[in-house]
């Protein structure tokens, strides 16, 4: 009965579709007035769609549309009033919303509850106006087959809409993130920081500052104004006068150590004083520290001059992500700084340049590859920059269960401690066994053997295999440190599991960047294949590919079935290997 919701906008618009959905069923009930409310308590966000018959808009078009919204009543259970008038004509002292109900000349009445969560509230009221009308069962069951249906449409839009908001904060975290990793000069990287989180937040500006607590002034280093086709130089950036002991909202930030939401300045004069020239406009305000070991280093504003804006919960999370990228790309600046003082300094001193260029090349190939592939690299015997060729390798991907809900009860300075760990547990099992470290994934990991030092295929599903099983034994290793040093306040941390994918076939490695950046990986459909086979596996467990498992004796491996892995069009084969008794999950 719904489907033409969605026939026209496949995109699935809120506005378009909650529209589509009042009339609709205003329409087929034949009522005076149909009022559709959406409530998302969490954004402080709601949304009313109305239907009105035309002698109705006429007889009662004095009636605001405030006033209208008083006539929705959120609950849990449908409401049947057949003779409002009557009805309250029993009350003595009458609310608000009864009054609109005689205002509004509501004789009759139904209300339906669509969706009734704590992140979502949906809830329909039909009414007849100026007469008495007896609700039919026919009439109620056809309401309820509706707005069982337009339940489903309305959760379909929200949930297409929280995977473009996801999709849009991934795409600005990786350009952001790719705007880092591609160049060393702190003034692009911080105008590429602001412009991106501007841009995607459409505010009116976006400042990246940098100050800590025994800092008089902040220090401007990065500004997006969308008036202002183009970034400022660093000279040209605005200057601080008023101090931060006297800025009530950086004292509020080292309060707190938490951002800071101002939805309507006019409401919150105590924090309405700026020093810069395009703040004295601003209607609402968004700011975000950036902390480094538990110490903020600087903030992000982001500024609504044109309107007050009451700023989503999906904001807040991406303005936090993105000062995170931000107080990394500080640090990664500093040291730049630091690090092309030292290099000026050693240059000066020509006996010093090949142990300069030594050091530079180990310390960036030791990340990634194991001690024996970076000597002869060192000397020349191994070319790592090589063009983008198939080579048949393995891959392995390797995953942390449960490390996103640890994640949100750690402080930064813990998390970082807690990951770095892990990382280093990872990468010296990969390295044990002649493999290269690819890259690290936020708590995943994924690496090659065959690749840039060739191995048999025989030889490269063994060393994977065995790269797993000692990743198992130093994740349980891990685990009981943790359980030792007691890192969260309830002194408990739940033990960790890891899941491992591994595939063998032909893929492309070679090195891919441009001039200032390049990076050794391997792409095609046998990364792909691993990388669905990691998240296809259980907890603890290790599953691989036909093309692993033939390389491996019967008794190590075990059948457990032909799996359709997402984005990969042949269903894959795939086996698990048992870990040794030592390694089991207990």
């Amino acid at each position: 009965m719904l489907e033409s919701l969605t026939a026209q906008d496949q995109r699935l618009h809120l506005k378009q579709i909650g529209q589509n959905l009042v009339n609709t069923i205003g329409i087929v009930l034949k009522v005076d007035l149909a009022i559709l409310l959406i409530c998302e308590p969490q954004e402080s966000v709601e949304q009313y769609f109305f239907y009105q018959q035309a002698q109705f808009k006429k007889a009662n078009g004095h009636l605001a549309l405030e006033t209208l919204k008083f006539t929705v009543k959120i609950t849990e259970e449908m409401i049947l009033v057949e003779d409002i008038p009557q009805t309250l004509s029993k009350v003595e002292d009458l609310s608000p919303q009864q009054q609109a109900y005689l205002k509004a000349k509501i004789y009759s009445t139904m209300s339906v509850p669509l969706i009734n969560q704590p992140d979502l509230t949906v809830v329909l009221a039909l009414h007849h106006c100026q007469q008495v009308h007896i609700w039919q069962e026919e009439e109620v069951q056809i309401a309820l087959m509706m707005a069982s249906q337009g339940a489903l449409v309305i959760y379909q839009v929200f949930a297409y809409e929280a995977m473009q908001a996801l999709a849009r904060r991934e795409g600005t975290i990786n350009r952001i993130t790719a705007a880092i990793r591609s160049s060393l000069e702190p003034q692009s990287i911080f105008t590429a920081i602001t412009t991106e989180l501007g841009q995607a937040l459409k505010v009116d500006g976006c400042t990246l500052s940098l100050w800590t607590k025994d800092d008089q002034y902040v220090q401007c280093v990065g500004l997006y104004n969308p008036n202002e086709p183009n970034p400022l130089a660093k000279q040209d950036l605005p200057k601080s006068s008023v101090a931060i002991a006297d800025n009530p909202i950086l004292q509020k930030l080292l309060a707190t150590q938490k951002p800071v939401v101002i939805a309507d300045l006019q409401k919150h004069p105590e924090m309405a004083r700026y020093d810069l020239p395009w703040h004295f406009c601003n209607k609402a305000l968004l700011i975000v520290p950036l902390i480094v070991d538990g110490e903020i280093i600087g903030s992000i504003t982001l500024r609504q001059s044109s309107q007050s804006r009451s700023w989503h919960k999906s904001d807040l999370v991406l303005a936090e992500a993105v000062a995170s990228q931000a107080a990394i790309a500080v640090q990664q600046a500093r040291l730049y700084e630091t690090t092309k003082q030292q290099a000026e300094l050693l240059i000066e001193r020509e006996k010093k340049v090949k142990e300069l260029n030594n050091y530079l090349t180990e310390s960036v190939l030791k990340r990634f590859l194991p001690e024996s592939i970076v000597n002869k690299a060192a000397v020349g015997e191994l070319a790592l920059d090589l063009n983008p060729e198939p080579h048949r390798v393995t891959i392995l991907f390797a995953d942390l269960v449960g490390f996103t809900p640890l994640s949100s009860q750690l402080g930064s300075r813990r998390l970082a401690e807690f990951l770095n760990q892990y990382l280093e547990a990872m990468a010296k099992a990969v390295f044990e066994q002649g493999g290269t470290v690819d890259k690290f994934l936020g708590d995943g990991i994924m690496a090659l053997f065959g690749a840039p030092e060739s191995l048999t295929p025989r030889e490269q599903a063994q060393k994977a295999i065995a790269t797993a099983k000692q990743m198992h034994h130093y994740l349980k290793e891990l685990n009981n440190q943790w359980q030792l040093k007691k890192l969260l306040i309830k002194n408990t941390i739940p033990k960790l599991q890891l899941r491992c994918g591994i595939h063998q076939g032909k893929a492309v490695v070679g090195m891919f960047g441009g001039k200032q950046r390049k990076d050794y990986t391997a792409i095609g459909t046998a990364v792909n294949i691993a990388s669905r086979l990691q998240e296809a596996a259980a907890a603890d467990t290790i599953l691989v590919s036909a093309t692993v498992a033939v390389c491996l004796e019967v008794h190590e491996i075990k059948q457990v079935s032909s799996l359709q892995l997402k984005g990969i069009e042949e269903k894959v084969i795939a086996f698990s290997v048992a870990l040794p008794t030592s390694q089991a999950p207990e």
